[in-house]
């Protein structure tokens, strides 16, 4: 007897191959058949005529290791059909985390009010999640950004005994079953490393066949120099290599033809046999950090210093001048594209834009910015802000193109709670829904099969998620059923916690999460290892 059984829905397997007409049988965690008419009976049968069933999708750009402790049933991403997420992304992940007194706990942000996990390794945090129970899988990176906090490195200079520390416990997360290093270049305290430092790290990725993603160092006037650093390492060490989110913000003195000379890079370093892909987000807007402007001098203060030299008014003037980096736009006074999504001083802004604050505050834009980093200093990397960061045809440009899986880079969150206050933007409701929604249904920029083979397979072998992305008989059981005519992804900056609607059934690891629409809060996601001893 099968457990559960599809009947009659059109088939999309993740190959990117034209849609089917089958049913579906799962025994177990895994796909058991798959025929025109099955006959044999199930303890549960969903009704999928006229729906899409397809491979549960695959984040691979994911924050959700900040909101998964608070957000176990994995509310919205559930909803959008995402059954994994690749975390700890951009140099930052909640695992490993330093012990009491290293440096602070802000860029790893988490959004609860428990106690910070001083010396926790990740080994210990997936076997936390696995007893708490989670509705959806976790693979993870280890961040390089984490690794430095852990190290206490704050600046280009690394002894040989933080560069053991740092190894050390990548070993330790690789045999835990982290999958691969993750870099963030245009964070603190990551953006002061230098290439050596990454390239030695790599050679322990190396060691484990694992994989490098980066947030690169720069995606404006020196993104070529950016995009070769990276590809640097992925040719030294021979591994495989993921450029995060490859695009281009708009009024940052970006070269015009800046993404075809990218992709041509890459494209090289693939014809000479590098597994090299890199990744785009859905909408025109982004999410960063509010500390990601500031000069290296201001973001290497000690904390009560740091907080004194931000309430300065003649520090202030000078950081004025001295903030033309990573989201430039802003040094150019365009502050009607920036809207405070996360900061735990003032909690009553989160979903505002900065005029909008301004406005409330009787302050200029700046002194607002100024005031809230202030706030919450040192943690100044726990504030995140959402811009409006590409155009239209950067979109199409980027999403269109072979060598980018779609992704959402955000974080899984709830409707209600704690969590909720915290993450005021519709993409991490709608996110990955957006592209069929809007890219695909609306503009036609991809077929439905091939946007969910960039959801699904792709990221799956990029990955190397075995057993998952694709729909055949005895592939791990992550399975999902949608109305695409009649999906809904609402996009309401004002009312942003909304979820996407239509996505009928999610089935993980063969256990259903959600049925008609419902979440059943069952928890039968795992975390997803690599090399584990």
């Amino acid at each position: 007897m099968l457990d559960i059984l599809i009947r009659g829905g059109w088939v999309i397997d993740g190959t990117g191959n034209p849609r089917r007409r089958l049913d579906v049988g799962i025994r177990g965690k895994c796909i058991a058949c798959m025929d025109r008419n099955i006959t044999e009976e199930a303890r549960h049968v969903i009704n999928a005529d006229g729906l899409i069933v397809s491979p549960g999708f695959i984040d691979a750009h994911s924050h959700s290791d900040v909101t998964i402790e608070s957000n176990p049933f994995c509310e919205s991403t559930i909803r959008q059909g995402i059954t994994t997420e690749i975390v700890g992304n951009c140099g930052d992940s909640t695992a490993p985390f330093p012990p009491v007194g290293n440096g602070t706990a802000g860029g790893f942000g988490r959004f609860d009010n428990g106690p910070v996990p001083y010396g926790r390794t990740l080994g210990e945090h997936m076997c936390e999640l696995e007893h708490m129970g989670i509705s959806g899988n976790l693979a993870w990176l280890v961040g390089h950004n984490s690794l430095r906090t852990l190290a206490g490195v704050k600046g280009p200079e690394v002894t040989e005994e933080q560069y053991k520390i740092m190894e050390n416990a990548l070993r330790q997360a690789f045999e835990d079953g982290a999958i691969g290093l993750s870099s963030g270049l245009e964070f603190e305290p990551g953006r002061t490393s230098c290439p050596e430092e990454l390239m030695r790290l790599a050679g322990v990725v190396k060691e484990y066949d694992a994989i490098y993603t980066s947030h690169i160092r720069n995606r404006d006037a020196h993104v070529l120099e950016a995009l070769e650093e990276f590809l640097a390492v992925i040719r030294h060490h021979r591994i495989r290599g993921e450029v995060s989110h490859m695009n281009i913000r708009y009024n940052t003195h970006a070269p015009e033809d800046a993404v075809r000379r990218c992709m041509e890079k890459i494209s090289q370093v693939r014809a000479e046999g590098f597994e090299v892909l890199t990744d785009m987000t859905p909408l025109n807007y982004g999410i960063g950090q509010m500390a990601g402007i500031l000069p290296e001098w201001l973001t290497s203060l000690p904390g009560q210093q740091m907080k004194d030299a931000l309430m300065d008014p003649e520090i202030r003037t000078r950081l004025r001048h001295d903030c033309d980096r990573y989201w430039r736009f802003i040094a150019g006074g365009e502050w009607e594209r920036v809207r405070m999504q996360n900061n735990n001083a003032f909690p009553e802004i989160n979903g505002m834009t900065f005029p909008e604050i301004s406005h409330l505050w009787n302050k200029e834009p700046w002194d607002c910015y100024f005031d809230i980093l202030a706030a919450v200093a040192p943690d100044i990397d726990s504030v995140v802000l959402v811009s409006r960061l590409f155009t239209d045809e950067h979109l199409v440009e980027t999403i269109s193109n072979p060598l980018y899986m779609l992704v959402v880079d955000g974080y899984s969150t709830s409707v209600e709670g704690e969590v909720a206050r915290h993450t005021q933007f519709p993409l991490h409701y709608i996110g990955m829904d957006w592209f069929l929604t809007h890219h695909v249904r609306q503009n036609h920029i991809l077929s439905l099969e091939e946007a969910v083979r960039k959801m699904t397979s792709m990221p799956a072998s990029h990955f190397n998620l075995k057993g998952r992305g694709l729909l055949y008989e005895g592939a791990v059981a992550d399975v999902i059923v949608f109305d695409y005519e009649h999906m809904d992804t609402p996009f309401d900056l004002r009312q942003p916690a909304q979820y996407a609607r239509g996505v009928t059934h999610v089935i993980v690891n063969g256990l259903q999460v959600l049925r008609d629409g419902e979440h059943l809060h069952t928890t039968p996601g795992i975390n997803i290892r690599q090399n584990a001893k």
